[in-house]
C-alpha cells in the first residue's frame, strides 16, 4: 500500500519570532516522549507557552491538551500567555497541579473508584486536624495513663504523605522520618487505620488521596484509561524533576496509548526530595530509547560573569548543559570572607544600605540560605539598621515556636509570675490543657508569695494523667542558672531535645534554630539583657508590618526562592556544615546539595555575593554534632577568576 504524507500546517511567524533557535527546535520537534531540559533563565515557560501555541496553529484542539504544573499561578500565567500567543481562547483544555487534575479524574469516575462525587477535599492543615482527632481516640481507647508518648499530628501526617507519595510501605516511612518511632509503629498503623475511616465516614479525599486514587483508576479500569488517553493526545508536565514516583506513574499511564509525553526541567535544580520528589525520574524517562532530548541553554537572566560561575559550580551528576549568556558584561561575583556570623550579618547589611542608596529598589535584593537558621543574626542586625525586609522562609526567628518556647524558659527565671510564659510551658506537656494550665499557673503564683519553688508546686500537679516529671526535673536544673547560654541548653538537654523529635516533622531543621538560639545567648552575661534586645526585634517586626510590603529586602530559603530571581542576591553561611548541611555531609548526601547550591548562585541577575566564614565552630554543636571549616566545599570549585575574593574585617 502506498503512504501519502500530509503537510504540516505552516509555523506561523509571530512564533518563530518570539523564539531563540533553542526555544524553537524543542516546540517544533518536540512530540512522542520528550524531555525538554531547560536552564535556568533560558524561558522556560516562554517554551511551554508557545508549545500549546503550536499545537493549536497545527490543528490541534485544545481539548485534547493537557497541561500538568506545580502551582495554580503557573497554569495561569502559562495558558494566559498560551491564548495570546495561539489567538484560541483554549476552550477545553484540562490544566492545572497535579491536585485539580487529579479531581478533575476522580469526580468524573467517582462510582469506579469508589467514592461519592460529592466529596470534600482536606487541606494539610484539615489532615493535621483530622489525624490529631484520631491521634486523641487511640490514646483514650489506650487510657492516658497508660498511653505512650506518640508523634504529633505533623509528624504523622508527613509519615503518611511519604508512604503513598513514595510508594513505600509505612513502616519504610516511618523509619525514614525517625528511626526510633518504630517502638510505637503499632500505635501509628492504628491511627492510619482511624484516619482512613474517619474520611471515609465524613467523605472526604486527603490531597494524597487524589493522586494516589487517581493512578488506581487507570491502572484498574482500562477502558477509561483508554477514553482519557484518547481525548489527551498530548500531555505537557512542567517542572519534571520535582515529581515523585506516583506523579510520574500516572503521566506514564495517560500517555500509554499515544506517547505524546512532553516534559519539561532541569535534574540540576531538582531539591526537594523532603518531600518525596525523584530527580532519577528524570533519568528514567531519558533512559527510554524513544525519548528524545532538548536542551535550552541560553541564559537570559544573568550577566556572563555570574553565568561563568554558574557553569563552574554545575552539579556533577545531572545532564550536561552549560548556559550561555546574551545580556552585556557586569560585575564579577565576590567571594566575601568573614570571621564569623556577626561580621557576616554587618557586611550584608551594609552592602544591602550601599546598592539601596545607588538606587537599587529593596524588594530587587534578596538574601538567600540553606536553612532559616541561617538568617537569624541577619534579621537581628537588619533589624538594628532599621532595614525593611520580609522572610519567605518561615516565621521570624522570634516568632517560631520553638524559639519562643525556649524563651519562656529565660522569661519565668526572671519574673516567675508571668502567666503567659507558664501557660506557654506547661501546654508543651501531656495531659495539661487550657484549664491545667490556668490552674497551675495560679497555684505558681501563690505558692511563690508563700516562698515554695516553681518546681515543688508543679510537682503537686504530677499524676499518671497529666505528666510533668520532665517539668519538673527542668526547673530543678535551671534553678540556680545565671547563664543566658547555659539555661538554652540546660532546658534542651534535660527536655526540649526529646520534645522536638516527638512534635515536629522538621526536627532537625528546628535544632539549628536551637543552636543559633545558643550562638546568640553566648554573647550576653545577663538573660535580661538578652531578653530586652530579643524583645526590640519582635517590637520592630510588629512595626514593620505596617508599612507596605514591596519595600522590603527578600529574605529566603533556596527552596522557597526557586524560580524567583533578584538584581542583587547574597547567598549566606556557604561553610561546609551550614551549606552543605551537616546533615548531608554526615549521611554522603551531597548531591542535592550540590544543586540547592546551583539554584541559590542562578537566582542573580547582576551583583552575586557569596558569603563564608573564616573562624568557626570546633566545639560539640547539641552534645553530638561537629562541624568544622573543612572538607566539602562549594567554594573550592570557584575560580580565582571567576570571582574577587574579599577580607572582610572590623575598620
Amino acid at each position: 500500500m502506498k503512504r501519502y504524507t500530509l503537510k504540516a500546517h505552516k509555523l506561523p511567524s509571530h512564533i518563530e519570532d518570539a523564539l531563540d533557535e533553542e526555544q524553537l527546535d524543542s516546540v517544533v520537534k518536540s512530540s512522542g516522549r520528550s524531555l525538554i531540559v531547560a536552564g535556568p533563565g533560558s524561558g522556560k515557560t516562554r517554551v511551554i507557552t508557545y508549545k500549546i501555541a503550536y499545537l493549536v496553529t497545527q490543528g490541534i484542539k485544545p481539548e485534547n491538551i493537557l497541561l500538568v504544573t506545580f502551582t495554580r499561578a503557573a497554569s495561569r500565567e502559562m495558558i494566559d500567555r498560551a491564548r495570546q500567543a495561539s489567538g484560541s481562547d483554549l476552550k477545553g483544555m484540562l490544566a492545572g497541579t497535579f491536585h485539580h487534575v487529579c479531581n478533575y479524574f476522580i469526580r468524573k469516575y467517582s462510582k469506579l473508584v469508589g467514592v461519592n462525587e460529592e466529596f470534600t477535599i482536606l487541606d494539610r492543615e484539615d489532615s493535621k486536624d483530622l489525624i490529631k482527632q484520631c491521634r486523641t481516640s487511640l490514646i483514650d481507647t489506650l487510657g492516658k495513663r497508660d498511653a505512650p508518648v506518640l508523634p504529633s499530628a505533623g509528624v504523622l501526617l508527613s509519615m503518611y504523605s511519604n508512604s503513598v507519595n513514595c510508594m513505600v510501605d509505612l513502616e519504610d516511612a516511618v523509619v525514614r522520618q525517625n528511626r526510633r518511632f518504630l517502638g510505637v509503629f503499632e500505635h501509628i498503623e492504628e491511627i492510619w487505620k482511624r484516619y482512613v475511616q474517619a474520611k471515609l465516614d465524613q467523605n472526604s479525599l486527603d490531597y494524597d488521596d487524589l493522586l494516589l486514587k487517581a493512578v488506581e483508576l487507570f491502572t484498574n479500569n482500562p477502558d477509561a484509561l483508554q477514553r482519557e488517553s484518547e481525548r489527551f493526545r498530548w500531555i505537557l508536565c512542567d517542572e519534571f524533576q520535582d515529581t515523585n514516583l506516583l506523579q510520574y506513574r500516572l503521566l506514564e499511564l495517560l500517555a500509554k496509548c499515544h506517547g505524546n509525553l512532553i516534559v519539561v526541567g532541569d535534574d540540576a535544580q531538582s531539591i526537594y526530595s523532603f518531600r518525596g520528589a525523584r530527580f532519577e525520574n528524570v533519568y528514567d524517562f531519558l533512559n527510554k530509547k524513544e525519548t528524545k532530548v532538548f536542551r535550552i541553554q541560553t541564559n537570559y537572566r544573568s550577566t556572563p560573569e555570574v553565568v561563568k560561575l554558574t557553569n563552574a559550580i554545575f552539579p556533577e551528576n545531572s545532564i550536561e548543559k552549560e548556559l550561555v549568556a546574551v545580556r552585556s558584561s557586569g560585575p564579577i561575583p565576590v567571594v566575601a570572607d568573614t570571621w564569623d556570623v556577626l561580621e557576616e550579618a554587618a557586611f550584608v547589611a551594609q552592602k544591602i544600605e550601599e546598592h539601596v542608596n545607588d538606587g537599587i529598589s529593596p524588594e530587587r535584593i534578596g538574601v538567600l540560605y540553606r536553612s532559616h537558621a541561617h538568617s537569624m543574626d541577619l534579621q537581628l542586625e537588619l533589624d538594628k539598621r532599621q532595614i525593611s525586609y520580609i522572610v519567605f522562609s518561615g516565621p521570624r526567628f522570634v516568632e517560631s515556636a520553638h524559639v519562643k518556647d525556649l524563651l519562656a524558659f529565660l522569661r519565668i527565671t526572671q519574673n516567675p509570675y508571668e502567666q503567659l510564659s507558664w501557660s506557654r510551658i506547661l501546654r508543651l506537656f501531656p495531659g495539661v490543657g487550657a484549664s491545667t494550665a490556668m490552674k497551675v499557673t495560679g497555684a505558681i503564683r501563690a505558692g511563690l508569695g508563700d516562698g515554695a519553688s516553681p518546681a515543688d508546686i508543679v510537682r503537686n500537679f504530677t499524676s499518671k494523667r497529666i505528666r510533668l516529671e520532665p517539668l519538673v526535673n527542668t526547673l530543678k536544673a535551671i534553678e540556680s542558672v545565671k547563664s543566658p547560654r547555659t539555661l538554652v541548653e540546660t532546658v534542651y538537654n534535660v527536655f526540649y531535645n526529646n520534645y522536638l523529635d516527638n512534635a515536629y516533622q522538621d526536627a532537625y531543621n528546628r535544632r539549628m534554630d536551637v543552636e543559633r538560639l545558643m550562638e546568640i545567648a553566648d554573647r550576653y552575661n545577663s538573660i535580661n539583657a538578652m531578653l530586652e534586645d530579643i524583645l526590640i526585634s519582635e517590637k520592630v517586626d510588629m512595626e514593620r508590618e505596617q508599612t507596605e510590603r514591596r519595600e522590603k529586602v527578600v529574605l529566603s530559603t533556596v527552596h522557597q526562592a526557586k524560580g524567583l530571581e533578584w538584581d542583587v542576591v547574597f547567598v549566606l553561611s556557604v561553610n561546609p556544615g551550614d551549606f552543605p548541611s551537616s546533615l548531608a555531609i554526615m549521611e554522603g548526601n551531597l548531591d542535592e546539595e550540590e544543586r540547592i547550591f546551583y539554584v541559590a548562585v542562578t537566582r542573580a541577575k547582576d551583583y552575586l555575593y557569596i558569603m563564608r566564614q573564616r573562624g568557626g565552630r570546633n566545639r560539640p554543636v547539641l552534645g553530638n554534632r561537629y562541624v568544622f571549616r573543612s572538607g566539602h566545599d562549594f567554594i573550592s570549585r570557584i575560580n580565582q577568576d571567576l570571582a574577587e575574593h574579599w577580607d572582610v574585617s572590623w575598620g
